[in-house]
């Protein structure tokens, strides 16, 4: 039985891989095998999800599938990074960022959180919104945004803007 399970994880990774390599279509059909012989696999169940919502933007059923897997493994990663992912390609980017704050609490050094991290860097408004996502300060500010993702790091960020700002207004002044 051990090797049926070591075979079961096998075919989960590829599953991933093939979808890491944009073939949702591919991806969704080996999902769909690996959850025909075992409805419990919560880490199939994501990665269906994420499949679901991709390759034909049905987002509900993706949200419906991820729910389940976190449902079967509240302790994962895999599910909260499904509704991450989900609701960012849905434009909800703020529940989106919760579910993958939460998987990163689960699992810091999962792989799959840089991929959510930077669908949510690439579909948030950027700093000023006034100017491109492209211009220079707009790409300056973002990776600050970026490189502040804990409150503790964001208190830093802003004591040092705040020394920033006095020490400039002391030297013009």
């Amino acid at each position: 039985d051990e090797a049926s399970a070591e075979a079961a994880v096998r075919a989960v990774q590829a599953a991933y891989r093939v979808m890491l390599d944009g073939e949702y279509a591919e991806a969704e059909m080996r999902f769909r095998r690996i959850i025909d012989e075992n409805p419990k696999d919560h880490e199939a169940l994501a990665g269906l999800a994420v499949c679901t919502a991709e390759d034909g933007g049905r987002f509900l059923t993706a949200e419906k599938l991820a729910q389940q897997s976190v449902r079967l493994a509240p302790k994962s990663a895999a599910g909260y990074i499904a509704l991450g992912y989900i609701h960012l390609r849905g434009s909800r980017l703020e529940e989106g960022y919760r579910y993958l704050m939460k998987a990163k609490h689960l699992a810091p050094r999962d792989p799959r959180l840089s991929a959510g991290f930077a669908l949510y860097d690439r579909e948030r408004p950027p700093v000023i919104a006034d100017l491109s996502r492209l211009h220079p300060v707009n790409r300056a500010l973002g990776g600050i945004r970026t490189g502040l993702r804990s409150p503790a790091q964001r208190a830093m960020g802003l004591a040092c803007l705040a020394v920033s700002v006095y020490m400039a207004s002391t030297l013009s002044g």
